[in-house]
């Protein structure tokens, strides 16, 4: 199932810019002057080769870091490595202070998004796989930005950092029109991936720090259509879209939930805001 985006436009400045700037409580913004730094380490397989031409001919970590340095200042800079891991894998490390985006997951996406993009030209159906790898690659580093920020800050939690880190990916990507088609993306890939899961599965995932594939999928799409439900009408299910994956009994308390998650991010990153 697809699930795209309607109306004509759709919030009009960055989320977390908008609400940081009436916290009028929190201390005055002094964002640092580090920026997240994007980098292209040699592949070390043929295939992994394949996903750092992609990458780089795309600047898609150039483009994710410039959406969030434009938002929010660091310390220090944080380097974005794209490298051959072994593994699908991302992830922030404390101890270097920087994020490891792995060739090997770009490639694991790529398989997914190739099963779903059936419909139209050889070039149609790559370049909508493409676009869709353009928009998982950025939900990814921003869920990794998080913990970054969560460590380099001290930032506190209430919650589990894995889900506060698919909160703030949220935020960053509900601020445009661009950012948006990306979030799809990202629901998109958490739809497969969440279908794919077997019941056998399910006593290997339940201890994981990370929420399942089917709740990260629910979750996204709650707090998309809650940053601007007009626009995302086509996710709720109703008798007149019967396809829509988003439940009314969720759908409802989603815009205050989008609200809820947009106040604690800007409250605790208010000091490091730009804008």
């Amino acid at each position: 199932m697809r699930f795209h985006r309607t109306g004509a436009s759709a919030l009009g400045a960055a989320v977390l810019l908008a609400l940081g700037a009436s916290t009028a409580t929190a201390a005055p913004a002094v964002p640092g002057p580090g920026v997240l730094v994007a980098g292209y380490a040699p592949a070390e397989t043929a295939p992994d080769l394949t996903e750092q031409r992609f990458l780089e001919r795309n600047e898609v970590l150039e483009g994710a870091a410039a959406h969030a340095n434009a938002l929010i200042g660091l310390p220090r800079d944080v380097p974005v490595t794209a490298q051959s891991c072994g593994e699908i894998n991302a992830f922030y490390d404390p101890g270097s202070q920087g994020i490891a985006f792995c060739y090997e997951l770009v490639g694991y996406y790529r398989g997914i998004f190739d099963a779903q993009n059936t419909a139209g030209t050889e070039a149609q159906r790559s370049r909508a796989t493409e676009d869709d790898l353009i928009g998982i690659s950025n939900s990814v580093v921003f869920h990794e930005f998080a913990h970054a920020l969560i460590d380099i800050y001290d930032l506190p939690a209430t919650g589990r950092e894995e889900d506060a880190a698919d909160q703030l990916a949220t935020l960053l990507l509900a601020g445009d029109s661009v950012h948006q088609g990306y979030a799809v993306s990202a629901i998109e890939a958490w739809g497969a991936l969440a279908a794919s899961s077997s019941q056998g599965e399910l006593g290997a995932q339940l201890p994981d720090e990370h929420s399942l594939d089917a709740q990260r999928y629910y979750n996204a799409i709650c707090w998309l259509y809650g940053s601007d439900p007009a626009a995302f009408q086509g996710a709720v299910r109703t008798d007149a879209n019967p396809d829509g994956p988003l439940p009314q009994s969720r759908a409802a308390g989603c815009p205050e939930e989008f609200a809820k998650i947009d106040r604690a991010w800007s409250t605790l990153l208010q000091p490091y805001l730009k804008g």
